[in-house]
This record gives structure tokens, sequence and C-alpha cells, in this order.
């Protein structure tokens, strides 16, 4: 594993191609995926060692960046970037992923939460990338969850995967 890598793994949605909420025209992300770890985020924020973080992941690869079920839990976030990016995430659980942080917390010898799992959705304009959540530090600093309405108008599009 590199620095500056994170693992993910890739999920399959039919959403439409643009929507209309929060005040604003959102364009559909051109792949999804769930980022399910991200070693130079963690060790900044829990003064890990990146070297060993990065060698954790590396030997759980193979589980980090499987297909696992997914259930999105109702939260839907307007993230905001400091450079002015800004995107639309539905937050959701992840099938088996404590196991596997039990088990990277393990070998690095230091707790490690799990990392708050989501699917960028939406982006402020076509084809940009997203915006890093790793730790929940990070989603209190850039994420504001959306009015109830606003949210129903996202979830609704992810409907049999929202528990």
């Amino acid at each position: 594993m590199d620095a500056g890598e994170s693992l993910v793994f890739p999920v399959a949605l039919d959403v439409p191609a643009s929507i209309h909420v929060d005040r604003r025209e959102w364009f559909r992300r051109p792949e999804f995926h769930v980022t399910t770890f991200a070693p130079d985020d963690l060790a900044e924020a829990f003064g890990i060692d990146v070297a060993a973080l990065l060698a954790a992941g590396e030997d759980h690869r193979d589980e980090l960046t499987r297909n696992r079920a997914i259930r999105f839990d109702g939260r839907v976030a307007r993230v905001q970037a400091q450079d002015g990016r800004r995107t639309l995430v539905a937050f959701c659980d992840v099938a088996g992923l404590d196991a596997v942080y039990r088990r990277l917390a393990t070998a690095v010898g230091h707790a490690l939460p799990v990392a708050p799992t989501h699917v960028t959705l939406y982006t402020s304009q076509p084809g940009m990338k997203g915006i890093g959540l790793s730790t929940a530090a990070q989603v209190g600093a850039r994420a504001t969850l959306l009015p109830d309405g606003d949210a129903a108008a996202v979830l609704r599009h992810l409907s049999g995967r929202i528990r």
C-alpha cells in the first residue's frame, strides 16, 4: 500500500443524472464507492505511525476492498471542502467492517474507530472528485445534514437500501 492511497469498494447505484435539492442543482458522480480505509488521515487524527497503518492496510487489503452489503442509514449531508468544492453524501452501514477494524487495531496496537462510511452521490460540478471524510472529526468539520425534506428527495432514489 502506498502513502496517500485509500482503500475502497465499488457500489452499484442507479440514481438520476442530476437532482435539485438544498437550493441548487447537483450532478451524479461518475462512479460510486465506499472508502473503507485512509491510513494518512488515521495517522494524523490518532497519532499512529503511518508505516504501521500502511502495512496493516496491505495485510487486510482483500477484506477492505471486497464488495460488502451496505444499508443507508437515512442521513444525507452536504459536504464542503476548504477549496469551495461541495458534494452530497449518504451515510451507510457496511456489513462486517467493524470486525475488520478490530483486526486492524490489533495489528497497529491502537484503537481505531470504524471510518464514517458513506457514498458520495452528487457533486456541485459535473465530474468533480469527492471530499475526504475518513474520520468523525472530518465529518464534524465538513458535513452538514440536510433538512428532512431534502434528505428524503435524495433517499427516495436509494429505496431498498435504507434501514
